[in-house]
């Protein structure tokens, strides 16, 4: 192996831990130009295209941040088709860099050779999935028109893996909190808005209200976090924030009524819960007083407490509140 070879693939190295280390230090230059820097330098594994994307969960494709070589349409089939390969969850699921040249024969099909690498008539190439935290976050990909992406290029790729994973994902490795299929989870950033989802039925909206103000850190009783059952629109939600870092990850999903209550009930609860009377919550929720009395008898009696103060320290006790739809 000649010393000026080594020596580029080393300016590779430091390329990427470089911008590694920018991410990690918030540094203010774009993550594009972060992407771009490190493109530029992987150029010494003698490629002559390479992309890294991001994956974007709600939207269920990727997000190309930086490229270079490739025409517009085969990023658009990296975006677009690489995750339905049916190379992809053991490329994912293996952390380990993919050559053409180790995919047997019979294995090279699927859109990744039909969109990009048999129409454009590359050689070999490689590719490698990003995950940290149990979450998959983005991908590295490289091509070549002549010859091949050797041992050493692959066992570069190896070691920088986590350095390309920082590069691409913006919560720095934050785990992923376990939770059904049913269940949303967001990333949430109180200082600047920013709002990631982490998963598929995640629901951004929530954030964009009344409810970032609840759940926001600064008001929160305890640093360990905030749970709150959220009575939104006809819906309700259990709603459970917790801190990591400088981001808030924030989980939800739908809700039992406690005692069977109606949205209606809940409603007359909620306005219970902010001290109002009878005729307070009438003028609030559009409705008689006789209407309010009405609910706050039946709600006393589905959840078996004996005066409308203890039926609001209940619902204080449960977190519940009523934001806008």
């Amino acid at each position: 192996m000649g010393g000026v070879r080594t020596d580029g693939r080393l300016a590779a190295a430091l390329a990427v831990r470089d911008a590694a280390e920018a991410v990690a230090a918030g540094d203010d230059l774009p993550e594009t130009d972060r992407a771009a820097a490190v493109l530029d330098a992987l150029g010494a594994l003698s490629t002559c295209a390479a992309a890294v994307a991001r994956w974007d969960p709600l939207r269920g494709r990727h997000e190309t941040l930086a490229s270079t070589g490739y025409v517009d349409d085969a990023l658009a089939a990296m975006e677009s088709a690489f995750h339905e390969d049916p190379l992809f969850p053991a490329v994912r699921d293996s952390g380990r860099p993919l050559r053409v040249r180790d995919i047997p024969p019979a294995g090279r099909r699927g859109p990744m050779f039909e969109r990009v690498i048999t129409p454009l008539r590359f050689t070999d190439g490689v590719s490698l999935c990003l995950t940290t935290g149990g979450r998959y976050v983005g991908c590295l990909h490289a091509s070549t028109l002549g010859g091949g992406v050797d041992d050493e290029a692959v066992g570069w790729l190896r070691v920088l893996r986590e350095d390309l994973v920082s590069l691409v994902d913006p919560l720095g490795g934050l785990a992923l909190p376990s939770s059904d299929g049913a269940a949303g989870v967001l990333a949430w950033a109180p200082d600047d808005g920013r709002l990631l989802a982490l998963s598929p039925s995640a629901r951004p909206e929530l954030l964009t209200g009344a409810l970032a103000g609840l759940l926001h850190p600064a008001g929160w009783p305890s640093r360990l976090g905030r749970h709150l059952l959220v009575l939104r629109g006809s819906a309700l939600l259990a709603v459970e924030a917790r801190p990591a870092g400088r981001w808030v990850v924030v989980e939800h999903g739908p809700a039992p009524s406690p005692g069977g209550l109606s949205v209606r009930e809940l409603e007359v609860l909620c306005e219970l819960a902010l001290g109002a009377t009878n005729r307070m919550a009438a003028r609030a929720l559009g409705v008689t007083e006789r209407t309010v009395a009405t609910h706050v008898e039946h709600l006393l009696t589905k959840l078996g407490v004996g005066n409308r103060a203890a039926a609001a320290a209940s619902a204080v006790g449960a977190g519940l509140v009523r934001v806008p739809a």
